[in-house]
């Protein structure tokens, strides 16, 4: 009999934490804070982390990692499962990080007698993956953070075999939503078209969105793209893992060198830190005829004064599974009881049946 306990992630957007246990042996499925200025810690204790004899981290984002310094703090010193390019973004550095690598897709990898995993690539952001781990003779899956239609991230599954998982864990973080993505990048794009001498500015994060949109503007316009230092590395992470990526990774050579460009002219398209508003607001009085646009979530209240003279316009790019992506995967992951995570909108007593009958209170 399994015990699972919800630590963090289920019905709400952020600090993600699943802790599962069988006859006081116990595995975690990410060790996340909430994105907020507290820094809300997941519900986890010393107790629990005495019985883990495996931590399995889907990517590097805040609401996945925060965390894990408790785990070190508490004497685990097992293992900390996650991606390399996961390793290589983390700013934190542990003893016992388990490193896979690309070549290992699609094994069956060991941790003891008694747990192992396999993983796959999951879209969210370059190195994010998804697992299916037997554990104590029980079948789990955990999407993470899963983006189907990105438009330069590989998502993939596990093979279609006839398995039953005992537990799924499914991203639904924009079950609320219907996006296609590629449709918007071509209203993007599309919109910045008709303001051929317009500066834009996209307030960005350390994520797929934001080198999918800039990848897609750079080869389906001829404006000028300008990257922040803070987010090069991002770029830079993907020309490294050309398995993660679909054949479109074939633009990104020369797109970072015209990314790194230091002029400036009519029609620059500037993408910035969605976290520093200063950044923003520097830029906004270097170019105050420049449009701002949002592509997610945020926080209106933060900018009301900045953009009081600005235009701004929003697309919604997902990176978290929609309504209709929510389905399709659950559907594929045969599973005996799913939980789906990231979002304020499912708990931990919604089932598939509930997301068909909830649909029109969802869109």
């Amino acid at each position: 009999m399994l015990n699972i306990e919800i630590l963090g992630g289920v019905g709400e957007y952020g600090r993600n934490c699943f802790y599962i246990e069988k006859e006081g042996r116990a595995i975690l499925l990410d060790c996340g804070v909430m994105n907020n200025p507290q820094k809300t810690l997941p519900n986890l204790t010393e107790a629990h982390v005495a019985k883990l004899e495996a931590v399995f981290i889907s990517h590097s984002h805040i609401d996945h990692v925060g965390a894990i310094p408790l785990l070190e703090k508490w004497g685990y010193n097992g293992p900390i499962i996650m991606s390399d390019m996961t390793a290589q973004q983390l700013k934190m550095t542990f003893p016992n990080i388990g490193i896979f690598h690309p070549e290992s897709i699609g094994e069956w990898i060991f941790v003891n007698k008694d747990v192992a995993y396999q993983w796959g690539y999951s879209g969210h952001l370059v190195g994010s993956v998804w697992y299916q781990i037997r554990f104590w003779g029980k079948m789990l899956f955990y999407s993470g953070d899963y983006v189907m239609d990105s438009y330069l991230l590989k998502a993939t599954l596990p093979v279609a075999d006839g398995t039953i998982y005992d537990v799924a864990f499914i991203d639904s973080g924009h079950v609320e939503k219907q996006i296609n993505n590629f449709q918007t990048l071509q209203q993007i794009m599309e919109y910045i078209s008709v303001y051929p001498e317009q500066p834009f500015i996209f307030p960005s994060s350390f994520s797929g969105k934001t080198v999918d949109i800039a990848a897609y503007l750079h080869q389906h316009t001829q404006r000028t793209l300008h990257i922040d230092q803070n987010l090069i590395s991002l770029f830079e992470q993907y020309e490294k893992a050309s398995e993660n990526l679909l054949p479109t990774k074939a633009i990104l050579p020369s797109f970072k060198q015209q990314c790194s460009t230091k002029s400036a002219d009519l029609g620059d398209i500037y993408f910035v830190p969605d976290r520093n508003a200063s950044k923003l607001l520097e830029l906004l009085q270097k170019i105050p005829k420049a449009i701002v646009i949002f592509t997610g979530y945020w926080q209106k209240d933060n900018y009301k004064m900045m953009l009081s003279k600005t235009e701004y316009k929003e697309f919604f790019y997902k990176t978290h599974p929609d309504y209709h992506d929510i389905l399709t995967l659950s559907k594929k992951i045969h599973a005996q009881t799913t939980i789906y995570f990231h979002s304020s909108f499912t708990n931990r007593e919604t089932t598939l049946l509930q997301l068909l009958k909830n649909k029109k209170a969802l869109t």
